[in-house]
């Protein structure tokens, strides 16, 4: 089928995830608590709130630090939380650079928070001139819009706000539940299980 919009998830599916680096960030500055969080995939309490937008990045720091207390400052706190991101590599860039090229209209939603967001932008994205608003059209980001995934609220907001229609557009997402929610829509969905399969699907699309 031919999709004229492609919406993209980010880790796991553009920015390649290393949650043991992480793990191990977080307990050289002293927050072994922290790293069982990232170990046991929790979402709760205080990573969901930075994701929502309900804490600025010194709030966050300062949490870790009450409920490790550790002495970490929160450049250290913030490079232990980036250091889940791993890289985008350039033939992923090239083919987003490609997909415009040829007429797509291309988004990013992600649940994600104001430092890897940030992070992101400025380490990950860059190829050459190259930048985020040259892969996409527009950015989502839970954050930002103090919505998240699998909630379709926010499916439905990118909808409203892009004016695209859900029967021309895929989603690629890694996570089930969130391409599951993105369907109920009338969204196309596309499982990403190893961070290249996707390459594949919207060759020729």
């Amino acid at each position: 089928m031919s999709y004229k919009n492609i919406i993209f998830d980010l880790g796991g599916v553009l920015v390649g995830l290393d949650g043991q680096r992480c793990i191990e960030a977080f307990i050289r500055i002293g927050c072994p608590e922290v790293a069982r969080y990232v170990e046991l995939h929790l979402t709760e309490d205080l990573f969901f709130d930075i994701e929502m937008g309900n804490i600025s990045t010194h709030d966050f720091c300062n949490e870790v630090r009450r409920l490790t207390g550790c002495t970490a400052a929160d450049s250290e706190i913030v490079a232990a939380w980036n250091a889940l991101l791993t890289e985008i590599p350039d033939h992923k860039k090239q083919l987003l650079l490609d997909l415009r090229e040829q007429g797509k209209r291309l988004f990013l939603l992600s649940n994600t928070n104001d430092m890897h967001w940030t992070y992101t932008v400025e380490q990950l994205l860059p190829m050459g001139p190259w930048g985020a608003s040259d892969y996409f059209e527009q950015t989502f980001v839970s954050y930002e819009m103090h919505l998240a995934k699998p909630s379709e609220e926010i499916y439905s907001e990118v909808l409203r706000q892009t004016g695209i229609k859900a029967s021309e557009t895929l989603f690629i997402d890694d996570s089930r539940d969130n391409i599951e929610a993105a369907r109920r829509l009338g969204i196309h969905g596309f499982l990403e299980t190893t961070g290249e399969e996707w390459m594949k699907e919207v060759v020729g699309i």
